[in-house]
């Protein structure tokens, strides 16, 4: 056996270890992945478990607002997609580069190449063998090859790919705007429910002694059986409803500490110091809120990012109906000493037209067309519906206001009853013990019903800023955003840099 020979077995004996290597690895059972996922479970428990709430501590909605931002790991999902666009930007950057190829050959003959040449006319041998070529010989190639076509679909690419960061931004933001409403939602729940269980739990307490009272009254009958019984059931109703207060409590605490990005195990504790009054909350007028919310809304910036990227798709399908022209320009250089010019450049101009992908080309820019008329009516569509919810959160939140004075007044009514009739019972009226403590929960229930009025109040409020598209209704913030609106509707000479600085005023404002 040649020494060729042996070489080319020891060759096919090596690619089939190496296949067989890749192959078995890159194949993967459903223990082998069961195994990964219960040490991923491991991992993922342990990180979670970690993220604990300090003992005690009392949280207050901007705080939890920050922290949510800070450590929800949906709103980090969105900001590495958004941080992943801004590296597809800049690999479309990098694709408008033209063709650069670099070639080495090196050749080894095992004798030297000859040729001869033989006479048409005699038959006979012109001159001997000759060679035109080293038995050894290195070609080297630089080529580089520009296409028009091509770097004006790399640039449309690179647009596009910058439109499609900015929604991933916008999305971002709008998942931001959310969180500010879903934590506010939490947040509120989590106070007039943890405000009612402390209600409830201190009446009660007051009340430790009803049921000895009810047997004492049973058994005096000073009191009718069928009016004690019915006093009895309506205690046990209260006591059933501080259960389902603990269990509401418990899934508000779950929710409002997932949200803020800590391990969903125990209770959390927030201010309630805001549920106690009205914060009178002064709102600008509901066409210049109708206004804002056309301008600041995400998805409205969505739609009209994705109309840009529709329209740069047709103008690569107008692109594409032209001839690929391409320059080509390259430098070799050879080692053969026969040739009389070992190293040259040469340059080039192709031109190539595919005739029968023209009817393609139409047949997608009208498609094109079509979509973008498409978007042109959803963004219509959405703009009503945008127009809608901030009509709809405003109502509600006009609505909300007037249920929590409602209930303030029969909470108030309710309360000074109270008073009255304890100061009669103290000094020895003629009310009995079972119709204050029956006066008492009626109160209480008042009570809890006015604070729950107010957590809506606020949490309509802060659904009304989600419509709108902004995270504060501060009077300086409206007022920058309605000279924004005022500056666009009327034409104005405004430098580039004083335009940047203020939408950067305007970002920080509404929180973008």
């Amino acid at each position: 056996m040649t020494e060729i020979a042996v070489m080319k077995i020891r060759f096919h004996q090596i690619f089939v270890i190496v296949a067989s290597v890749i192959f078995f690895t890159s194949c993967s059972s459903e223990d082998s992945y069961r195994s990964e996922r219960v040490k991923k479970a491991e991992k993922h428990f342990e990180n979670i478990a970690g993220r604990i709430i300090e003992k005690g501590k009392v949280f207050q909605l901007p705080e939890c607002i920050e922290l949510a931002l800070k450590n929800n790991l949906d709103l980090q999902v969105s900001e590495l997609k958004e941080k992943i666009a801004n590296e597809r930007v800049t690999a479309e950057i990098l694709g408008m580069l033209p063709d650069l190829t670099v070639t080495n050959d090196y050749k080894a003959r095992n004798n030297v190449p000859g040729s001869s040449s033989k006479s048409i006319v005699t038959g006979g041998a012109t001159y001997g063998y000759s060679q035109s070529q080293d038995q050894d010989e290195n070609t080297f190639k630089v080529e580089l090859l520009f296409s028009a076509l091509d770097f004006g679909l790399a640039y449309l690419n690179v647009v596009q790919a910058q439109d499609r960061t900015l929604i991933e931004k916008q999305q971002t933001q709008r998942a931001a705007q959310n969180l500010r409403l879903d934590v506010a939602k939490a947040y509120f729940r989590v106070g007039t429910i943890q405000d009612a269980i402390e209600t409830t739990e201190k009446l009660l307490e007051e009340c430790r002694d009803i049921d000895s009272t009810f047997m004492e009254l049973a058994k005096t009958k000073d009191v009718s059986l069928l009016r004690l019984l019915d006093e009895h059931k309506r205690f046990i109703r209260l006591q059933q409803r501080l259960m389902d207060y603990r269990r509401t409590y418990l899934n508000s605490c779950i929710e409002l500490r997932t949200l803020m990005g800590f391990s969903p195990f125990g209770e959390i504790h927030v201010d309630t110091s805001a549920l106690s009054k009205l914060s009178d909350i002064n709102l600008p007028e509901i066409g210049l809120m109708e206004k804002i919310s056309l301008t600041e809304r995400p998805e409205l910036f969505n739609l009209d990012i994705q109309a840009n990227i529709t329209l740069n798709e047709s103008r690569k399908a107008i692109l594409m109906m032209f001839p690929n022209v391409q320059m080509i320009g390259d430098f070799n250089n050879s080692s053969n000493s026969f040739l009389l010019h070992t190293s040259w450049w040469e340059i080039g101009v192709r031109a190539a037209y595919n005739v029968l992908k023209l009817p393609q080309q139409i047949a997608k820019y009208r498609s094109l067309n079509g979509e973008m008329d498409e978007l042109e009516m959803q963004t219509l569509s959405m703009t009503i519906g945008v127009m809608a919810q901030v009509r709809i959160s405003y109502a509600e939140m006009q609505e909300s206001k007037e249920r929590y004075e409602l209930d303030e007044k029969v909470y108030q009514i309710y309360y000074q009853h109270l008073e009255y009739a304890l100061g009669s019972f103290n000094v020895g009226g003629g009310l009995s013990r079972l119709e204050i403590d029956r006066m008492k929960m009626e109160t209480a229930e008042t009570q809890i019903q006015r604070t729950q009025s107010l957590g809506n109040y606020y949490v309509a409020y802060y659904r009304l800023m989600n419509a709108m598209g902004v995270s504060s209704m501060a009077p300086d913030t409206i007022r920058k955003l309605k000279d924004k609106i005022d500056k666009s509707s009327e034409p104005a000479d405004i430098k580039p840099d004083e335009k940047k600085q203020e939408q950067q005023e305007i970002r920080e404002d509404t929180g973008h």
